[in-house]
């Protein structure tokens, strides 16, 4: 057998040959039997890279065929990381560093916003401000109007990258977080500063708009951080 030939390396040889063109997507990978003569282990270290490989995002397997070859994309890769980035949802210290994180997105996107914001976005959360307030008394469909409402802020610069932080770590983040015990004035309060966020950047304020959004979201991590000094 190869020294140090694990799983793990094995994966990491196979991405490059993806990577590099020697598997171009929709080619199937050599079988079973001519990767344990390539590298010289056995099966199962074979299967665990395989495992490896289809979680990177890289091949697919389908029942009863040999694994292919695909094309990542930037879905697959952030679902990847979605999983792992629970574990950081599960601790106050992690919530604080993504809510640290998402304040510096969103106020840079939202300076973007104040310039290039079409009447199609501002439409769009001005419909998810009114879904908001139709749903102060229903938890679930208010947080999904006011996941709506920041998604927008992430597809303004077109940018899909800006799209997947959100799904991957914004929108969990929002939902995560615990019930208070007077969600409706708190949503209130918080549907009002989308107003604000909204107002500021049809006026052309960006420092305005700015200034609103970072006291929407120190102000709700705030207060739920606050409640767990409580407990």
């Amino acid at each position: 057998m190869k020294d140090n030939m694990t799983a793990a390396t094995i994966s990491d040889t196979l991405a490059t040959d993806i990577h590099t063109g020697l598997l171009a997507p929709g080619d199937m990978l050599p079988s079973e039997r001519e990767l344990c003569d390539r590298f010289d282990v056995g099966r199962n270290v074979v299967r665990e890279a395989l495992t490896v490989l289809q979680a990177m995002g890289l091949t697919e397997n389908p029942k009863g065929k040999r694994p292919r070859v695909i094309a990542p994309t930037l879905d697959k890769l952030m679902g990847s990381v979605a999983e792992a980035a629970k574990y950081f949802f599960q601790g106050s210290e992690g919530k604080a560093h993504l809510e640290q994180a998402r304040l510096f997105l969103e106020t840079s996107m939202i300076r973007y916003a104040v310039e290039h914001a079409t009447n199609a976005h501002i439409g769009r959360m001005v419909e998810a401000i009114d879904r908001c307030e139709a749903a102060l008394d229903n938890p679930e469909e208010y947080r999904n109007a006011d996941v709506s409402f920041h998604r927008i802020l992430a597809e303004i610069p077109g940018n899909p990258i800006f799209i997947a932080l959100h799904e991957t770590f914004v929108k969990q983040l929002m939902k995560s977080r615990p019930l208070m015990e007077d969600f409706a004035v708190r949503s209130k309060v918080g549907n009002q500063e989308h107003r604000q966020i909204v107002r500021a950047i049809i006026d052309k304020q960006p420092d305005k708009a700015v200034a609103a959004l970072t006291k929407h979201l120190t102000r709700n991590y705030g207060a739920y951080f606050r409640k767990a000094l409580d407990r």
